[in-house]
């Protein structure tokens, strides 16, 4: 079977770090309300199947004041042995380990095979139940607590039950035979509704034909009456041709009249505009010319000035040289700075030498340091260091002997405080005196012990002769009962002689004797006290005499070291005085004294390098200033040298530029001088053959004659006009044959006419419009089209809903004729196992648990009489649901070994159903692990105490362990 082992808890609900070791068989957890127990119970049903989501209605425990939420679960596998199963906070239903006995780890797939493929609901069908759901029993209708029943005693009839509800559920919200709120029902009378108003819409369509019909005898009349009013158009426009003609011939005879009062005049084409334009071009020449003499004239001045280009090549030579100009400043300033820095490492390092005359600085750069000379310093250096150092380690030793010393003397004076004391030295003389009288007392006590060994004998005998005395009385022997009787009476009377008497003395040895032992182990410690302290004593008078000789030794070697060291020390002075090297010099820097005497020498011949390059520097940059000056003939800075010499090379160079640009001026002002001469001429002679056409010889006269030809021009044109109009309107041949009364008659009969022609036209076209208006509407709406399409698609979703409820129903269908199998097959072998559950807890009230041929479940009591589930009472219900539960998990022993997880599901038994469940329940727990959880105190006399888990410990403790 499926066992669990231990449950740890890092965070649940109220537990925190909590740690519970089950055992096989039952396990009570007890506790009040609010202990925990559905907590505890949760957090299996949680670890095992996973936490709730927030689509479920189950409460996921997380705690309030942790942040550490899930644990573990330590079970014991019959295929896969001790595996430990733990989930914590993560994804929706948490993140799962499973840890396996061999070190192997897995997750949900490797969880699944654990549980035989079991999910919390098929869980909690069987194995998991509650007060909560027997407590709904009592309420239910025969059909459900027979449903309840079969739900408790076939595996998966629950949901398949709960499944075909809801589809017949489904489908009755989609089509009811009487029904008028169903779907398919609504859809079908909506449809009724919308076949009448397209019927409606069908008979409107009808008289669209006679509209039409209507329409046609209409436009054939409009035609009619259009081809009328275009005749009595046309009679009205030669009438009113004959009006505008009158006036025309009147103006065209008063016109020839004028023509024939002037004289023919000649003027050439385009005259005036000719003249003009030749007169402007000529006063623009003219002008221009004028210009351009001005010109000349001051190009003239400016080619007098003249630049000397020699200079300007040298500017511009020495332009190019400004790179080098910056350059040479550039590098001037970095030989400054560096000779500078130079010279601040040089004082530097004779600061450090301690030489701060400049004539013995100037001897030390003569010196020589050869490699030989620094290999003698640092010979001696070495050996000045290492009498130092051996100078240094003798002080520090003579300093260590010196607080050796001085812990010797408070060890001596810590000796003298722990000494015996005179009365302890007292009881030491006086012991060999009263270690006699002990020995004394020990050899008396000895004797008297050998004495005594005969008398245990004698006692042993007399012990045996009493018992045959009391045999052969048992026994009626006289013959025993005598020997018994004489021995016993020999015995007692030689114990009686031998007996050493207990005396007054006896007793007063004895206490003296453990006086004396007691003084004896008192004398035995002051002896090891006084013998230690002795020890102590040499030990440290040793040790103070050794400390002495080395600190006089230590005083000797102090004073030779002291002695070679200054020797060393005048040595090195002497050698340091040949370098003029006075004062102390630092004892850090003496062994780099050679290094950096040749640092100093190597800084004085880089100084006299630089400063030669600094002055070869200065020569070219002298010789390059100077040529500048020469070529400014003015005196500047360096700074703003070339400067001065870049603004007066672009003046030059302008003025150059300016000199060169005025010569090609010149050049092209005298060609256009020599081109405006001839452009002038022809001008003039264009002007005067001008006047020769038009026979006069002044300007005046010129404008005189064009406006007299303008005059007799415009009489012609006008002439021309109304000729043509005449010629347009056709009337020569008719101007004679009406006159203006005639015409006004004929006129006002016409008018009349076309208006009432016109109102009949009105009158056709504004009936033709309202029918058309009608006829378009008809054609146009698409109210019928739609209600069409609107028919075909409800007509469509009525055959998809149709088509759900023919799914529904046909899975309705096959659903109760699974859960009619799931019946007939599987729960017959149930209730083969129920009887003997259900008659062990009624106490063989009832005999048997059926099923009728209805479906119902029947309970048949030991009369024979046989009642209806429903009838029975609430407490033997539970008991019939509690013994479906154990029967189907009975025959579920090898697919599903899961323990059984139950919530206090018996409070309605009396004190006898109680034990007989109490009795199954031990039953059960030999062959699957039972987790009982109550808060009912008179359970608990029922169980063995280590059967029993107090969850009100929990309270104060970190973890609960039953064993």
């Amino acid at each position: 079977m499926l066992t669990l082992q231990k449950i740890q808890i890092y965070g649940f609900g109220k537990h925190e770090n909590v740690t519970i070791s089950l055992q096989d068989g039952v396990t009570i957890f007890y506790g009040m309300n609010e202990a925990g127990k559905t907590t505890i119970q949760q957090f299996i049903l949680q670890i095992l199947f996973g936490f709730p989501t927030k689509q479920q209605a189950q409460r996921k425990y997380e705690p309030k004041a942790s942040t550490k939420f899930g644990g573990q679960l330590t079970i014991l596998h019959p295929l896969y042995g001790q595996c430990t199963i733990e989930r914590v906070k993560g994804k929706a239903t948490g993140d799962v380990t499973v840890y396996m006995e061999d070190g192997a780890k897995g997750h949900e797939e490797l969880l699944a095979k654990l549980l035989y493929g079991y999910t919390r609901a098929s869980f909690e069908a069987i194995f998991s139940f509650s007060i909560h759901e027997l407590q709904g029993i009592e309420k239910m209708s025969e059909e459900e607590l027979t449903h309840l029943l079969l739900a408790s005693g076939t595996t998966g009839i629950h949901q398949l039950s709960a499944l075909e509800k809801k589809l017949d559920k489904d489908a009755g919200e989609l089509f009811k035979k009487a029904g008028k709120l169903p779907l398919i029902n609504q859809k079908i009378e909506y449809m009724k509704q919308l076949e009448k108003t397209i019927k409606q819409e069908q008979a409107a369509i009808q008289t669209f034909e006679d509209k039409s019909l209507k329409l046609q005898q209409l436009d054939q009349k409009l035609l009619h009456l259009n081809r009328q009013q275009k005749e009595l158009q046309q009679d009205w426009q030669q009438l009113t041709i004959l009006k505008q003609a009158t006036p025309l011939i009147h103006q065209q005879q008063t016109l020839q009249q004028a023509l024939e009062n002037y004289a023919h005049v000649e003027f050439p084409p385009e005259g005036i505009r000719r003249y003009e334009q030749l007169k402007d071009r000529l006063t623009h020449e003219t002008l221009q010319m004028a210009q351009l003499k001005e010109q000349y004239q001051v190009l003239q001045n400016k080619l007098q000035l003249t630049v000397d280009e020699a200079m300007i090549d040298e500017m511009a030579r020495l332009m190019h040289q400004e790179a080098t100009w910056n350059q040479l400043l550039v590098k001037e300033q970095n030989f400054i700075d560096e000779l500078f820095l130079i010279e601040q490492d040089i004082e530097a390092q004779f600061r450090l030498l301690g030489v701060p005359e400049r004539e013995a600085q100037k001897i030390l750069l003569e010196k020589t340091v050869s490699l030989q000379q620094e290999e003698q310093f640092q010979h001696q250096l070495s050996i000045l260091l290492k009498t130092e150092e051996e100078l240094k380690f003798h002080l520090h030793s003579i300093e260590q002997i010196h607080e050796e010393l001085d812990s010797i003397a408070r060890q001596k004076k810590q000796l003298e405080q722990e000494s015996l004391t005179t009365q302890e030295e007292h009881i030491l003389a006086q012991w060999p005196q009263r270690k006699r009288r002990l020995e004394q007392l020990r050899q008396a006590r000895s004797q008297r012990s050998k004495q005594q060994q005969p008398i245990i004998f004698i006692i042993f005998a007399l012990v045996i002769s009493l018992f045959a005395l009391i045999y052969g009385v048992w026994q009626k022997n006289m013959a025993v009962i005598i020997i018994g009787a004489v021995m016993s009476l020999l015995f007692v009377l030689f114990l009686k002689n031998a007996w050493p008497g207990d005396d007054t003395t006896s007793e007063q040895k004895r206490q003296l004797l453990r006086e004396l032992e007691q003084e004896e182990n008192s004398v035995q410690v002051l002896l090891m006290k006084k013998q230690r302290l002795e020890d102590r004593r040499i030990l440290t008078n040793e040790q103070q005499q050794e400390k002495e000789r080395q600190y006089a030794q230590l005083e000797y070697k102090i004073q030779q070291a002291e002695q070679v060291n200054e020797e060393g020390t005048q040595m090195l002075h002497s050698f340091l005085g040949r370098y003029h090297l006075q004062g102390n010099v630092p004892r850090a820097l003496l062994p780099e004294l050679f290094m950096r005497i040749r640092g100093v020498q190597e800084l004085a011949t880089k100084k006299k390098s630089t400063l030669k390059l600094l002055q070869s520097i200065q020569t070219e940059k002298r010789a390059l200033y100077e040529q500048i000056q020469k070529v400014l003939q003015e005196s500047y800075s360096e700074q703003e040298i070339f400067m001065h010499l870049r603004t007066f090379y672009l003046t030059v160079q302008r003025e150059h530029q300016d000199i060169a640009h005025i010569k090609e001026q010149f050049t092209t002002l005298t060609s256009n001088m020599q081109e405006a001469l001839p452009l002038m001429e022809n001008y003039e002679c264009e002007i005067a053959q001008l006047f020769s056409a038009a026979n006069v010889q002044s300007e005046n006269a010129y404008y005189e004659t064009f406006a007299q030809y303008e005059q007799q021009q415009k009489l012609n044109t006008e002439l021309q006009a109304i000729q043509s109009q005449l010629a347009s309107l056709d009337v020569y041949k008719q101007e004679t044959l009406i006159t203006e009364e005639q015409l006004s008659e004929k006129t006002q009969a016409l008018e009349e006419h076309r208006n009432a022609i016109q109102v009949e036209i009105d009158s056709c076209l504004e009936e033709r419009a309202t029918l058309q208006m009608q006829k378009d509407y008809l054609l146009n709406d698409e109210k019928y089209g739609q209600l069409l399409q609107q028919f075909e698609e409800e007509k469509s979703a009525l055959q998809q809903l149709i088509e759900q409820w023919t799914t529904k129903k046909a899975l309705a269908t096959a659903i109760h004729e699974t859960l009619y199998q799931l019946r007939e097959e599987k729960l017959p072998h149930v209730l083969s196992q129920v009887n003997t559950i259900f008659n062990l807890l009624t106490g063989g009230r009832y005999d048997k648990l059926s099923i009728t041929e209805d479906g119902h479940f029947e309970a048949q009591a030991d009369s024979g009489l046989r009642y209806h589930v429903a009838e029975l009472s609430q407490a033997t219900k539970e008991q019939a649901y509690i013994s479906l539960r154990m029967a189907l998990a009975k025959t579920l022993a090898t697919s599903a070994p899961f323990p059984f997880i139950m919530d206090d599901p018996f409070v309605h038994f009396d004190r006898n159903r109680t034990n007989k469940m109490v009795q199954l329940m031990k039953e059960v727990g030999y062959e699957r692990q039972i987790l009982y959880f109550t808060c009912h105190e008179a359970m608990l006399g029922l169980w063995r105490k280590e059967q029993i888990v107090d969850l009100g410990a929990l309270a104060n403790e970190r973890g609960v362990t039953s064993t």
